[in-house]
């Protein structure tokens, strides 16, 4: 399902010409093995360790996402030193996305708007694009170092895993058109703001009824 969102919003905004390829490619250079790492640590945490490890990991993912953009935008400068920021920033992305199941989507606009510079669509579009090319990858990953696909088909059976995801996709296409035309960018702004606080909210919620 994360996929299919990547895929169809990616497409959506590469349409409207809200997305930057050479900042996206820079992206997956690090995002993509970060995945890799991440799918693996998340198989030890869960298998020899606990799931709250995963949970408070991603709170502080969260945290970090939120803190950042309600900081005030700052001008961003070029260079070599920028360029290794961002690609360790997208690698924290890709690790999110191997060790959470998530695209990583929240760290990469983040990091696209705060040291790319892209306004909010163009951050949201190229986090599209590296998503949509880190998250293959991850999930992969998972498949090959825990095996739990035939676990996904046996919860949700075949049909299902079929229309779901196709349904996913078809959303998120349409919804990005939309919000591209009709949204403006600081409702755009804090939409995601709101979407990332209820994540956080959810994950503390978990972490809290674990701990208690």
């Amino acid at each position: 399902m994360v996929w299919m969102v990547a895929l169809g919003s990616s497409f959506a905004h590469s349409g409207e010409g809200h997305v930057n390829k050479k900042v996206a490619n820079a992206g997956r250079t690090t995002a993509i093995p970060a995945a890799i790492v991440g799918t693996v640590l998340a198989w030890l945490a869960i298998e020899y360790v606990s799931i709250l490890v995963i949970k408070v990991i991603a709170a502080a993912i969260l945290i970090y996402v939120i803190e950042r953009n309600l900081r005030p935008s700052e001008k961003v400068t070029g260079g070599v030193e920028v360029l290794t920021k961002y690609k360790i920033g997208c690698a924290f992305g890709g690790l999110a996305s191997g060790l959470l199941g998530i695209g990583g989507g929240a760290v990469y606009v983040t990091i696209n708007r705060r040291m790319a510079g892209l306004d909010i669509r163009d951050a949201a579009g190229t986090s599209y694009l590296i998503g949509a090319a880190v998250v293959p990858v991850a999930l992969l990953s998972h498949i090959l170092i825990d095996g739990t696909l035939p676990d996904v088909y046996h919860r949700t059976g075949l049909l299902a895993a079929i229309i779901v995801p196709a349904l996913a996709f078809c959303s998120a296409y349409f919804g990005a058109k939309n919000a591209i035309k009709y949204l403006p960018i600081h409702i755009v702004k804090w939409v995601f703001l709101v979407a990332v606080s209820a994540s956080l909210g959810r994950y503390l919620w978990d972490i809290g009824s674990r701990l208690l």
